[in-house]
């Protein structure tokens, strides 16, 4: 939240008192009351209402504020840390920033967002995202779009980027072309952020989609789309189209990454290899999961 000031400000939403829910949903307010006891707080985090709690002993009102944490921004993206150990936001976006300096954040509109479950676990659906080596076999119109013979992944210390540039119209398939050539920057890119965010960028439109496991065969996806222009009737039936591209390649790596999570529980399944062409990026984060988990 922002203060008058507008100061930026990230904290725990769990009161300090009996662990209430101090902020639901979305608004404009001076200050923040707990929805279980009332107890209140200041933008800045200060605890300065705590009704009937006269005569309890040692009770020092400046120790119980709202507890911080770190935050960092990034264009118009804001990032949440409950590590105050971790390495900073820079080291984990690392070449981002200048890998996107083409495109325009500022102005981007939050038009829409879809909640996905699938019945795999969360490390089956980021191996999917990693790669585009399935996507002449499994996503015909995504295939229709770009280059595949192009398409490459480069890695980076906590996150990789794969580049797919748009491919040139042909006259056979004008009709069926989502991105046309010529409008816009001329490539799609696919950024993952360790470990487990994507970012990705069309031409005309951001979306993110966050990984949340939500059980060992169970994950929670999580789509939002930006756009320029979101409040125009124009815009609007770009939107809609743009978010039906993207929910069908979705449906059909959901059903990718169900059929794998049900084929890894087979006897007759043990490892796989790496193609070192098409699966650099999948290999990138298994590396980086044994390094922190062997640190855990």
């Amino acid at each position: 939240m922002r203060d008058k000031e507008g100061t930026l400000r990230a904290f725990s939403n769990v009161c300090r008192h009996r662990a209430g829910p101090i902020a639901q949903g979305s608004g404009c307010k001076n200050v923040l009351r707990c929805g279980y006891h009332g107890w209140t707080y200041t933008l800045d985090g200060r605890l300065i209402g705590t009704p009937d709690v006269e005569g309890v002993e040692f009770f020092d009102r400046n120790t119980m504020g709202m507890v911080p944490l770190r935050l960092e921004t990034w264009e118009q993206f804001i990032f949440v840390n409950f590590d105050c150990k971790a390495e900073p936001l820079p080291s984990f976006l690392g070449a981002i920033p200048p890998q996107t300096h083409g495109f325009q954040f500022a102005g981007l509109r939050s038009v829409e967002r879809r909640d996905y479950v699938l019945e795999c676990n969360w490390k089956v659906y980021v191996d999917n995202y990693l790669e585009g080596y399935h996507i002449p076999i499994a996503h015909p119109g995504l295939m229709r779009e770009i280059d595949y013979a192009q398409y490459r992944t480069d890695t980076f210390r906590y996150h990789s980027q794969q580049f797919a540039p748009i491919r040139a119209m042909k006259t056979e398939d004008a009709g069926e072309r989502f991105y046309p050539p010529g409008t816009g920057p001329q490539e799609a890119l696919y950024f993952w952020i360790f470990p487990n965010l994507m970012l990705n960028i069309y031409p005309d439109n951001v979306s993110t989609n966050l990984i949340v496991p939500i059980s060992q065969e169970k994950t929670l996806t999580v789509f939002e789309w930006f756009f320029h222009g979101a409040a125009s009737e124009k815009t609007h039936e770009r939107i809609a189209k743009a978010v039906a591209f993207s929910d069908e390649v979705q449906q059909e790596d959901m059903g990718l990454c169900e059929s794998v999570q049900r084929g890894l529980r087979s006897a007759t399944y043990d490892r796989g290899r790496y193609s070192v062409r098409r699966e650099n990026g999948v290999h990138h984060f298994h590396m980086l999961l044994r390094e922190f988990l062997e640190s855990a």
